[in-house]
């Protein structure tokens, strides 16, 4: 039970690593965008967009009911920004779900760090000095649809993997 633990914890960790970068701009266009909306003589507290309250802090009830809709020359942006976070939410569940299979039968950080690809290790704490014994993905090599998912869905990692270069 506690080698599960810790493989749940890893998968956390390696998407917390992975996608560190895009959910940071997010969050940099998202106070941008407060901003601007504060310009336009918005509330500096936040605004309703789409039934979703932006905003950079926690905002109480009571504040809740002076927010406005955001500034109308900004619905573009603001739509861009929710539609990046939809897609950058659906790409964690299908990362996630992708190493929970992955790594669902390793029992040390040894096999953890086999299963990966080696793109992923740097994200592994403790992993990246243990050098590779077994192939890439060796956890699925008995499951042909499994190995041929995990190929697919791969390049989501690499995706991801490479935008951290260019922030």
């Amino acid at each position: 039970m506690a080698l599960q633990g810790y493989i749940g914890e890893t998968v956390v960790k390696l998407i917390d690593g992975l996608f560190e970068v895009e959910e940071r701009q997010l969050s940099k266009r998202r106070t941008k965008l407060i901003d601007k909306n504060t310009a336009a003589g918005g509330n500096p507290a936040g605004f309703y967009f789409n039934g979703e309250i932006f905003a950079e802090s926690p905002i109480s009830p009571g504040l809740r009911r002076s927010l406005k809709p955001l500034d109308p020359s900004l619905l573009m942006e603001a739509g861009s920004i929710v539609a990046d976070r939809k897609v950058i939410n659906f790409d964690k569940g299908r990362v996630n779900q992708l190493l929970t299979m992955l790594l669902k039968d390793c029992h040390s950080t040894q096999d953890v760090r086999d299963a990966l690809p080696n793109c992923m290790v740097e994200f592994l704490p403790g992993g990246s000095n243990l050098p590779r014994t077994r192939p890439e993905a060796f956890t699925l090599a008995d499951n042909p649809l499994s190995y041929k998912q995990y190929m697919q869905s791969r390049e989501k990692m690499d995706y991801y993997v490479a935008a951290r270069l260019l922030y």
